[in-house]
């Protein structure tokens, strides 16, 4: 049933997979782009061939079930229809599982009104079926910016209504059988609010409050521009780097697309605020698939590099290379996989750039899925040491870093403030991981130490992303992991609906609560051990089932915000991505609702970024599911400004440190009219571990009026220092270690709006 089968997301996918793709050495008389492109046009191929393996290829797998259905008679029949029907609907094609749906019913003798526990699944799926058609045919196919984004006003508001009329019909029905599946009740109101029915349509007995913003919060809506700005991509679930790739001062966006043949865009900004797809002038041509992405700049040449991990959630069958970038200096890209020796076949998502032994060249830590704990064979996350020559050389083990689980997310930060980076790794199914760096003198006797306990940070059990930032600027990096509970007995569209009514959870045979485990935010105490403040901050009542996500300064008030993609591949978890607002370090509050970021497709890779040059972050975020019919058009949040606050951007430069000066710790003193003072803490990265914003700083002033001083930590091994005085607001600023700023001569680029067009790959794989 897809009800029980998504619910535990793909916890057993391929556990039993026999035909995944072996690792193998590619083709020796093959080199780069091509070589990689062959190999994974050849992934493809087997993967199409055995859809069996993959749950996720739904079309293919609806047209094995077809051809079964056509020989078969009796039950067997019947079960094959009634799955042919479940993937009908995770391909895109709900009219036709309607179709087979309601003549299943019929040979059955099944009434259309006569719900039983028994044969609810048939109308769950009914309901699901139609609530797909709505949000096809008035989603997917419409380019208005506000769709799908709560409270579904204006022209977010379904014009053509069947499909959200029909799935109104079948919760109806389903609450009058089942008036406590407070799932359905929750799909009900977006059923009405689809169709400007909500709230007074509702029944009152099936109301949920609160879906659409307090008239009392004045926090200002933030527009999604993308399609009109030209940057705007429609596709799966996928990864996202923002970043300068043809160093003309302006940000670009480089986006990925889990599907296995689906390819990489990479749009340009042209200086006249709007954005161009120049996918296929890069050189990436063949270049597909990739749930995630990460940049930097590897090997010191000046120009951001690529890094793309790809297999995640298929388990064996997910033995697929990730992808090595190389920036040619002009936007262009060559796949150096293979010859830069990074080339490994494991299900991946997560990777990180940190230079952990300070040498000046970025290392690479890529987070396997390791299937173990199910029978399947170990899947060992890896660390590539930089032999700064362009290749790497594989030495987890040997710095003592063994690890075989099922990692979601890595990231380096610097706990204890040594100056060396640590490594924090969210596990899904077990204890999260702190490898804490004890240096050496040479690699052969650096040593990492496993501290996850004694630092306190093993928990949630279930997590994906995570990130370290100073959220309450004290100059100590705190730690947020978020909560991805797929093995909750409370499907999540459910959950959501208890957190809005403020209704408690059952307890299971066990006498535990089926509540989803919580978000973790720990707070850094400077001795080498964390405390969990999730309660005093207000995040630990939220049901944040986070996938893509990061952080960032919505108001320029100094303090750090961020945005959290939710969802899971559950075609019934149609739930709002949450914002998050850092009030004073002390506590978040929500503002998801009132600054327009509570859109209702499944939220990935995202990126705060100061993409016009205006002083203020937009956010970008990639949009989409894992099945087949889970396609949505990524979004880009221009942020409103805040005039009131000030700004400044730091573009730094390693010389003995690494050129991308990830890791370098920077203190910002500043100071408003009245010489009040306080200092600001940020560290060099691209932000979060699902979704990569630029390197450079952009750091929000609130009132100050001068940047009294800066002091930057090199992360080198002698530690570095420059100091600086008197720096401008309102501007932006490169720094090459050891020299002066220069003031960088950026004026802002206004988005340049036209009207929009339907999205690039709209009517394709439906």
């Amino acid at each position: 049933m897809i009800l029980r089968r998504t619910a535990l997301l793909v916890v057993a996918v391929s556990t039993s997979v026999g035909c995944a793709a072996e690792p193998r050495s590619a083709p020796k008389a093959q080199t780069g782009t091509a070589q990689m492109a062959d190999t994974l046009k050849a992934i493809y191929a087997r993967a199409v061939a055995n859809p069996k393996d993959n749950p996720f290829l739904s079309r293919q797998r609806a047209d094995v079930i077809q051809t079964m259905v056509a020989l078969q008679t009796g039950s067997r029949d019947l079960d094959n229809r009634f799955l042919l029907a479940q993937e009908r609907v995770m391909a895109g094609q709900p009219r036709e599982a309607l179709d087979e749906l309601h003549k299943l019913m019929l040979d059955i003798g099944l009434s259309p009104d006569a719900v039983t526990l028994r044969n609810k699944p048939m109308f769950d799926l009914e309901a699901l079926a139609y609530l797909r058609l709505g949000e096809q045919e008035n989603c997917i196919d419409n380019p208005a910016a506000n769709v799908c984004i709560l409270p579904l006003e204006g022209a977010g508001k379904h014009t053509m209504q069947e499909g959200a009329r029909g799935a109104i019909a079948s919760y109806t029905k389903l609450l009058e059988h089942f008036p406590d599946d407070r799932g359905s009740q929750w799909l009900l109101n977006i059923a009405y609010l689809a169709i400007g029915g909500y709230p007074d349509s509702i029944p009152k007995k099936y109301l949920i409050p609160n879906l659409k913003p307090s008239a009392s919060n004045a926090f200002p809506r933030f527009a999604n521009i993308a399609g009109e700005v030209g940057a705007q991509v429609i596709g799966l679930a996928g990864g996202l780097s923002i970043e300068d790739f043809n160093k003309d001062g302006l940000l670009d966006i480089f986006t990925t697309n889990w599907g296995i043949d689906q390819p990489v865009h990479l749009f340009l900004a042209d200086g006249k605020g709007r954005y161009t797809d120049e996918t296929a002038k890069s050189g990436l041509q063949g270049i597909v698939g990739g749930l995630n992405v990460v940049h930097a700049d590897y090997d010191n040449d000046g120009d951001i590099d690529i890094f793309i991990p790809r297999g995640a959630w298929l388990g064996e069958a997910g033995q697929h290379p990730a992808s090595l970038l190389r920036n040619r200096g002009n936007g262009t890209f060559d796949d150096v996989t293979f010859e830069s020796g990074v080339v490994s076949f494991h299900p991946s998502q997560t990777a990180s750039w940190g230079d952990f032994n300070l040498d000046g060249y970025l290392d690479l830590f890529i987070g396997n899925e390791s299937f173990t704990e199910m029978g399947g064979p170990p899947q060992p996350s890896l660390l590539f040491l930089n032999n700064k020559n362009g290749t790497f050389t594989e030495v987890s083990r040997k710095v003592g870093i063994d690890l075989n689980a099922f990692v979601k997310a890595v990231v380096w930060g610097d706990v204890n403030n040594d100056g060396l980076p640590d490594l924090f790794v969210s596990v899904l199914f077990g204890p999260n991981r702190l490898y804490i760096n004890r240096g050496g003198t040479s690699i052969d006797n650096w040593k990492f130490e496993e501290q996850a306990e004694h630092a306190g940070v093993q928990l949630p059990i279930n997590s994906f992303p995570s990130w370290f930032f100073d959220y309450d600027q004290d100059g100590w990096e705190d730690l947020l992991v978020l909560s991805y509970d797929v093995r909750s007995k409370t499907s999540l569209h459910e959950a959501v609906a208890r957190e809005y009514l403020g209704l408690p959870y059952a307890t299971d045979a066990a006498g535990k609560s089926t509540k989803p485990e919580q978000t973790r935010l720990y707070r850094n105490k400077g001795d080498g051990t964390f405390e969990d403040v999730s309660a005093s901050t207000g995040l630990a009542d939220k049901v944040i089932f986070a996938m893509g996500s990061n952080f960032g300064d919505l108001d320029n008030d100094g303090w750090l915000d961020f945005y959290l993609g939710t969802g899971n591949p559950d075609l019934r978890s149609v739930i709002p991505n949450r914002m998050f607002h850092n009030v004073g370090g002390k506590r978040f509050e929500e503002v998801t609702l009132p600054g327009g970021f509570g859109h209702l497709q499944k939220g990935h890779s995202t990126a705060f970024a100061d993409l016009d040059r205006d002083g203020d972050e937009d956010i970008y975020m990639v949009l989409g599911g894992a099945y087949q019919s889970d396609r949505f058009a990524s979004v880009l949040f221009e942020n409103p400004g805040w005039h009131d606050n000030k700004w400044i951007t730091l573009e730094l430069e390693g010389r003995t440190a690494n050129r991308s000066a990830i890791g370098a710790r920077v203190a910002l003193v500043v100071a408003d009219a009245k010489g009040a003072t306080r200092t600001l803490y940020r560290t060099v990265n691209s932000g979060g571990t699902f979704g990569a914003g630029p390197l450079q700083l952009h750091v929000g002033l609130g009132r100050a009026t001068t940047v009294r001083e800066v002091h930057i930590t090199w992360p080198d091994a002698a530690r570095s220092k420059n100091s600086y005085t008197d720096l401008a607001v309102d501007h932006a600023y490169h720094i090459v270690q050891g020299s002066a700023p220069v003031l960088l001569d950026r004026p802002p680029v206004p988005f340049r709006k036209v009207t929009l067009s339907p999205p690039p790959d709209a009517h394709q794989h439906r």
